[in-house]
């Protein structure tokens, strides 16, 4: 597999990670707001982020099985907003993305722009067949970003997402590469 090109819109650039974001990426994840529907516990500390970027660069770009995260940077100013992850199935034709911007980094609909970039990288160039995401269920802001892009809600898995003891639902949404296709046909 060939190392992974940056991603381009009018706005940003989505890169892969460095051990030069890691504190921000630790800054970003103990934040209490961004964590509350996350996998982790703030604070983050500094020493997990490097380890989970030393992980996500010891692979040269998406492999099946693995999530690979990129950093969400905007163009203008090189002022890394958060960042974006694709999570590939076994079999590389499903996909799942995830997205997280610094709290004073939303509202500006960087998600939205950094999301359906995401979206056409795994449909057109890594050909997945579905794209998934999932999120808490009174993640609004979250569901908001999803849904401007096309992701239809599929329904509520019922105490199915753990944080260490805590567990809460997870609304799952979903996109069709041929509804995708066709969204981006009539842009």
């Amino acid at each position: 597999m060939e190392t992974f090109t940056p991603l381009e819109t009018e706005r940003l650039l989505l890169r892969a990670m460095t051990m030069g974001d890691a504190e921000d990426l630790a800054e970003r994840r103990s934040d209490t707001t961004t964590a509350q529907y996350q996998a982790w516990r703030a604070p983050y500390p500094v020493e997990r982020a490097r380890e989970l970027i030393e992980d996500v660069t010891s692979r040269p770009g998406p492999m099946p099985g693995h999530w690979y995260q990129m950093a969400v940077v905007r163009r203008r100013d090189d002022k890394v907003l958060g960042d974006v992850a694709i999570w590939l199935s076994e079999n590389g034709k499903t996909a799942e993305v995830g997205f997280t911007l610094h709290p004073w980094a939303r509202g500006h609909y960087y998600a939205t722009e950094a999301t359906a970039r995401l979206v056409d990288y795994v449909v057109f160039d890594l050909d997945v067949h579905r794209v998934e995401a999932s999120t808490h269920p009174h993640n609004i802001d979250s569901i908001k970003v999803l849904e401007r892009i096309g992701f239809i809600p599929e329904g509520i898995r019922r105490e199915r997402y753990w944080v260490e003891d805590d567990v809460s639902d997870d609304a799952m949404y979903g996109l069709l590469a041929r509804e995708w296709k066709a969204r981006r046909a009539q842009d």
